[in-house]
């Protein structure tokens, strides 16, 4: 399958998800969406130092066309519904582990790629 097609696919999808539960005041989607996002994110950073100073390069591409464009997409969504003025609570306990999350995702992709 082409990569690139994953890659829209996944900055659609977040993006659809984001700007929907914004415009719902859903918090719930976020929180497991962004929580999602740093778990596979994780996965991904571990896989791609390898074992012994091998490299899994299958890994960091994965990284690059499913996770990537994931964050960007939901960013995007974000983006969008404040737009519109559809503002999300961030001050509460789940706005900060939204935001911690999508932190922590967006720090192991740049780990990822920079190995």
């Amino acid at each position: 399958m082409n990569p690139w097609l994953i890659a829209g696919l996944c900055l659609a999808g977040s993006g659809v998800i984001s700007w929907g539960a914004a415009r719902l005041r859903l918090r719930w989607p976020l929180v497991v969406l962004a929580l999602l996002l740093a778990a596979i994110a994780l996965q991904l950073f571990r896989a791609g130092q390898g074992q012994g100073g091998f490299h899994d390069l299958a890994a960091i591409v994965a990284q690059t066309f499913t996770v990537l464009p994931a964050l960007l997409g939901m960013l995007a969504g974000l983006t969008v519904a404040r737009l519109r003025g559809h503002r999300l609570a961030w001050r509460s306990v789940w706005g900060a582990v939204t935001a911690l999350a999508m932190a922590v995702t967006a720090l192991l992709i740049g780990a990822t790629l920079a190995l």
